[in-house]
């Protein structure tokens, strides 16, 4: 046996000594201040949760405006089931956002109508798309930029496919659209545009002059807050909220063409909103959708399958498509998958939920 000299033993053993001190230590210091820490910082977060959280409405209210979900009815069953939802009033068939758009929807005996609500620059809520109106008339103006009196009068058909069809249509504001749409019965999902804390406002005092729209309106956003905001001050509303890979980063996303134009031109604004993409991405299924209250989730046809449904299902909250145009798409939707969907035109609409033949 190799002998160890005595020092090189007696530093071995104070080394071994002190490795074992210090760990136990470390170990102490952890279980007297981290631990404890982290045990208050979760306790604190779930306590939060709880407080701050604001339930969803009653299910009766849920389904008097969405009706039975799809997947869980028969055919042979008479129940109100939301099948299709008119994109921006089906903005394919006639001028989008406009009067006549949302009568000639309810005409077709539509289930339900989506339109968009921004704010002007003397805040009126006017039912439009874009904030600006160029794609819609060439003109170079933005909707934050003008008064009401601006909007008025220009006419927002001048370049759809069938404006022939149709004299001077013009921007509605959202008291024009709402009023005419509960005369006939209708369903509405309130997209709401505007990133503004002003629209909250809007919408409780639309929700107390109209009670109907509780069992006939889904207010929608991409923005969370203003959902949150919207609930909190009005737990009755019935919300839902829409979602696309890249919301943040890009301004489209279709498959297969992937992402569209990028918001920023800035490399670390860029980078920054994909960040910002990974987070909500990650904190929609798991914790913004609980906070909110969310009754409906609006995906984006092409990220949807039978195990996302599934996933959302299992939180109680209804999965509806935008936006599908194409029959094979519907088809499936509607026949396999069962979920609700947003179109921009209600041609076939007919063949697509008939049972096959």
């Amino acid at each position: 046996m190799k002998h160890i000299p005595v020092q090189d033993l007696i530093v071995t053993s104070f080394c071994t000594v002190g490795a074992l001190y210090g760990a136990g230590g470390l170990l102490t210091e952890v279980m007297k201040t981290i631990l404890p820490f982290g045990l208050i910082l979760v306790l604190t977060l779930v306590c939060a949760g709880y407080f701050l959280r604001i339930p969803t409405p009653n299910p009766e209210t849920v389904e008097s405006v969405l009706g039975k979900d799809p997947f869980l009815v028969t055919n042979d069953e008479n129940a109100y089931v939301m099948k299709t939802v008119a994109h921006r009033g089906a903005g394919l068939d006639s001028p989008e956002n406009s009067l006549i758009a949302f009568k000639m929807c309810a005409e077709k005996g539509c289930d339900a109508i989506e339109f968009d609500v921004v704010l002007t620059k003397d805040d009126v809520p006017v039912v439009f798309h874009d904030y600006n109106l160029e794609r819609m008339t060439d003109l170079k103006m933005m909707i934050s930029e003008h008064t009401w009196s601006d909007l008025l009068n220009i006419d927002i058909s001048v370049k759809h496919i069938f404006k022939d069809r149709f004299s001077r249509t013009n921007i509605p504001t959202l008291e024009q659209t709402v009023t005419q749409l509960l005369d006939c019965g209708q369903r509405m999902f309130i997209d709401i545009k505007d990133n503004n804390r002003k629209i909250v406002k809007i919408i409780h005092n639309l929700f107390e002059q109209h009670p109907h729209l509780y069992s006939r309106a889904v207010v929608s956003s991409f923005y969370p807050t203003v959902l949150y905001l919207i609930r909190k001050g009005n737990p009755k509303i019935v919300c839902s909220m829409a979602w696309r890979p890249h919301v943040f980063a890009y301004e489209s996303y279709n498959y297969p063409l992937g992402k569209g134009p990028r918001r920023s031109k800035e490399w670390y604004k860029h980078y920054f909103l994909e960040l910002c993409d990974v987070i909500h991405g990650w904190a929609l299924p798991r914790i913004i959708y609980y906070f909110i209250g969310l009754s409906a989730i609006l995906l984006h046809k092409d990220v949807i399958n039978g195990k996302t449904i599934l996933n959302w299902r299992d939180r109680g909250v209804r999965v509806i498509a935008w936006t599908v145009n194409a029959p094979a798409e519907k088809q499936y939707l509607a026949r396999v998958l069962k979920i609700t969907y947003l179109t921009d035109t209600l041609i076939g609409e007919g063949t697509t939920h008939s049972p096959p033949s």
